[in-house]
């Protein structure tokens, strides 16, 4: 929020520490109580026409995709990911998780007077979820889920909305050396998309020739410090990388010796598998950098009207290691935007 409005909200309160009150003196269930009893004396006041008139914020409209080809493309989605147990989320998270282990703004989150954040990023819950599981079991979780977020971010591209569905998945293990672990889950994962674009193609969508991109955060964050805090290279801010190395005039590596091993054991088994995709390491590849600590995927298959669209998008985490306090836990999480899909690359007969 505005630290302008803020001043002006508390010069006319006639209290000056009141922000500072609410926000460090109250107790969590003080704070509730006190915002509940402010929302129900406003809600005693809503009107009729004022309901029509927020009726009309994108926020609260329906989508506009018939919920059968959601349907359609759900029950593919599950089909395809037999591996991974289906989960299904609460509508609301703990507060703050997406600003603790995602360090997502807390302004991009729609929060809740009864200390909850609506969901904006399933995998964060998912990595609670994890980590619940194997503070009791060692075992590997393998997780999907298929949900509508909300997303309070602004948007240039009109395809974005503020709510929309995602499927994620997440794979949760300990490192077991050699990297063995962290292959295999990417593996699995860019398997199930490419594996997802068939079976779509079987049922009307077109995703066809998908490129596969590699990289990993902390490389790039060693390359090009500066990205980390230049707002422009987000994922929803297209063509931000390109602008920002040109800017910039940064030329990368054309050879990343830290990076062969993903072309030997995580590309070279996929290749034969899927003689349709593209596969390359992408150290261009910005968006995501403080999101994601490790290897990061993108796919973009080409549309009906011939352009390529990222629409799945992933990358290793470190936050079961950070909520187990073990080093040695890794995460992979990865989604793809149904709803886009939905839009861009299902045919009329779909």
């Amino acid at each position: 929020m505005s630290s302008k409005i803020v001043e002006r909200i508390v010069k006319q309160s006639g209290f000056p520490a009141l922000a500072n009150f609410l926000a460090n003196n109250l107790s969590p269930s003080d704070l509730q109580s006190l915002l509940l009893h402010v929302q129900q004396r406003r809600a005693a006041q809503v009107t009729e026409a004022e309901l029509m008139r927020a009726s009309e914020r994108s926020l609260v409209k329906a989508a506009d995709i018939d919920a059968r080809l959601f349907h359609l493309f759900d029950q593919v989605a599950f089909a395809t990911a037999r591996e991974f147990e289906a989960i299904d989320l609460s509508p609301v998270s703990p507060f703050g998780v997406n600003k603790a282990l995602g360090d997502i703004d807390q302004n991009n989150v729609l929060s809740t007077v009864r200390n909850s954040d609506v969901i904006g990023d399933p995998t964060v819950v998912m990595a609670l979820e994890c980590a619940r599981r194997r503070r009791s079991n060692p075992a590997v979780v393998r997780l999907c889920n298929s949900h509508r977020v909300v997303r309070l971010q602004s948007f240039d591209d009109p395809d974005f909305r503020p709510h929309f569905r995602l499927f994620s998945m997440v794979t949760a293990g300990r490192d077991t050396g050699s990297r063995q672990f962290e292959t295999g889950a990417l593996i699995d994962h860019l398997r199930f998309y490419l594996l997802l674009f068939r079976n779509l193609n079987e049922v009307g969508f077109v995703l066809s020739n998908p490129l596969v991109e590699l990289s990993d955060a902390s490389l790039v964050q060693r390359l090009i410090p500066a990205a980390m805090d230049d707002r422009s290279v987000r994922a929803h801010v297209h063509g931000g990388s390109e602008r920002f190395l040109e800017k910039h005039r940064i030329t990368l590596p054309e050879a990343v010796p830290e990076l062969a091993y993903l072309e030997r054991d995580v590309f070279n088994p996929l290749m034969a598998e899927f003689p349709e995709a593209q596969f390359r390491l992408n150290l261009g590849r910005l968006e995501g950098v403080n999101y994601y600590s490790g290897v990061m995927l993108r796919i973009s298959p080409m549309s009906p009207d011939g352009q390529r669209y990222a629409i799945a998008d992933g990358g290793f985490t470190n936050w079961t290691a950070r909520l187990l306090q073990n080093r040695k836990e890794r995460l992979l999480t990865s989604g793809i935007g149904a709803e886009f899909a939905c839009r861009r690359y299902a045919s009329a007969g779909a």
